[in-house]
């Protein structure tokens, strides 16, 4: 147990996520791949929230942030490249932070960098921030949803036969580096011309709404009576395709 230490915790931890998702996901099978037993791992990682943590920063880590040009444009992009690259090399990580509601201080200096790209801009303070919210939802959403249409089955030829406007676009393939930069790329330069123009309005920056930090855990599966429906049989649910009109 020597060699047992934080960064291999999260090494195997991440190996394990990666190949079974959030459902190997358990302090068990991390303890089984170290070959160790559960509570020798628990000396070294509290739970599964301090293990979560671990294993984002873990992965930051392993692929950091490439080293700014000094021309906040292509920083912009090198920056939304590598989201996308550290999402399609730990798919379930975006899960399991969210399923566990975790911050780190690795993680806070991505937001940090990003915020201070947009104040490259010359925006005003308030329309640079704005810029930084609204671009980052943008992107991590197409980061999502090019993850999402990757595994998703096409409609039946029949729900289409009358439909030629929506067979070509969902018979469109929208998975590439090429249209992701070109989506990106639009995102930032249009939001920046948009705050730019001192003519035109924009939403007022409002701060969160101070709450009880949650300690939260996974909900438990319920058995589905005999008989009843179940939203979760068969394989996950994923959005129709079209929602990225």
């Amino acid at each position: 147990m020597a060699d047992l230490d934080s960064d291999r915790i999260a090494r195997t931890a991440l190996a394990l996520a990666d190949k079974h998702g959030l459902e190997g996901f358990t302090m068990r099978a991390v303890a089984k791949a170290l070959k160790v037993t559960p509570m020798a791992l628990y000396h070294h990682v509290q739970d599964k929230t301090e293990l979560a943590k671990l294993m984002l920063d873990c992965a930051i880590r392993e692929h950091p942030l490439p080293a700014p040009t000094g021309v906040w444009q292509e920083d912009m992009w090198a920056f939304a490249r590598w989201m996308r690259e550290s999402a399609r090399a730990h798919p379930s990580l975006a899960i399991i932070r969210r399923t566990y509601r975790v911050w780190t201080p690795t993680m806070l200096q991505m937001s940090e960098a990003w915020m201070n790209l947009w104040r490259q801009t010359g925006l005003p303070p308030d329309r640079a921030l704005l810029g930084a919210s609204l671009s980052s939802v943008a992107i991590i959403g197409l980061v999502d949803e090019e993850a999402i249409l990757r595994d998703l089955d096409q409609p039946a030829d029949d729900l289409l036969k009358w439909l030629p406007n929506a067979r070509l676009l969902l018979s469109t393939s929208i998975v590439g580096e090429d249209k992701f930069e070109l989506a990106v790329r639009a995102v930032i330069e249009g939001m920046y011309a948009r705050l730019a123009r001192s003519d035109l309005p924009v939403p007022p920056v409002e701060p969160l709404q101070p709450g009880k930090p949650k300690a939260v855990k996974p909900a438990k599966r319920k058995t589905p009576k005999k008989g009843a429906p179940s939203l979760r049989s068969g394989s996950r649910q994923r959005p129709h395709r079209a929602s990225r009109r």
